[in-house]
């Protein structure tokens, strides 16, 4: 969710630099500070010191703004600043809802995906040097595909648990009307022309393993299989996203 939107918007741009290494390097330290950021609110909303969680997240956000540094007064890429602030804010309400064990909710899953996916626009941005339309939709794509993950995997993990039927009735309507969703959103984009045929090429993967499973339910998950598979569909998605700008 973090490197496959990065290397989308690289790839689009069509355009490999030291800028590029500079903006991985920093939403990397951004990404690991994240952990370092939940363990020391945690403490501190229980009323704990944490002091060496606190000592961990300064380091990754200096080493963070040391490689982005460059990219603001060598390069001049000040529309990374408001994609920046965002990041914080997302950063901030995540690890609020952690604290508040509501970050494994749609909404809290959905609000980190948003961020996570934010390296796509940010990475098409520094390669080519100019904030364009294609930017955004790389990022609308990229959320788009990645939130289809989120509704597929809870709806495996309540079928499972033949204590939750009532959970698993839910996450099916919710995993069938967002598929369903997202199928006639790509096909009306791509009948209109905003689209080519190579997006629903991408996303085939994902809506093909999600109608599948609401149509065929079995109450067994192997997670280490299902995390391969979804690694499998991302290097598919990334390819033909690519394809979808390029030609």
């Amino acid at each position: 969710m973090l490197y496959v939107p990065l290397a989308t918007g690289v790839l689009v741009a069509g355009n490999l630099s030291l800028r590029v290494f500079l903006l991985t390097l920093s939403v990397t330290f951004v990404f690991i500070a994240r952990e370092s950021l939940l363990v020391w609110w945690r403490a501190r909303v229980r009323g704990k010191r944490e002091s060496e969680a606190f000592r961990f997240l300064a380091i990754y956000a200096m080493l963070a703004g040391l490689a982005a540094s460059p990219l603001f007064i060598v390069w001049r890429l000040y529309w990374l600043i408001p994609a920046g602030v965002a990041v914080v804010v997302l950063l901030g309400i995540n690890a609020l809802q952690a604290t508040r064990r509501e970050d494994r909710t749609i909404a809290g899953e959905t609000l980190a995906i948003a961020g996570l996916t934010l390296t796509a626009p940010a990475a098409h941005y520094v390669a080519t040097g100019a904030l364009e339309v294609t930017a955004l939709w790389l990022w609308a794509l990229c959320a788009a595909y990645f939130a289809s993950s989120v509704f597929y995997v809870k709806l495996r993990v309540n079928t499972i648990n033949p204590k939750k039927e009532e959970a698993r009735r839910q996450s099916w309507r919710r995993c069938a009307f967002y598929h369903a969703s997202l199928l006639a959103a790509l096909l009306l984009l791509a009948m209109g022309g905003s689209l080519s045929m190579f997006a629903l090429a991408a996303f085939a993967p994902v809506l093909i393993r999600s109608f599948w499973y609401l149509t065929r339910p079995v109450r067994y998950i192997n997670l280490r299989l299902v995390g391969w598979l979804e690694i499998v569909y991302s290097v598919v998605f990334l390819v033909f996203t690519t394809l979808t700008f390029r030609f």
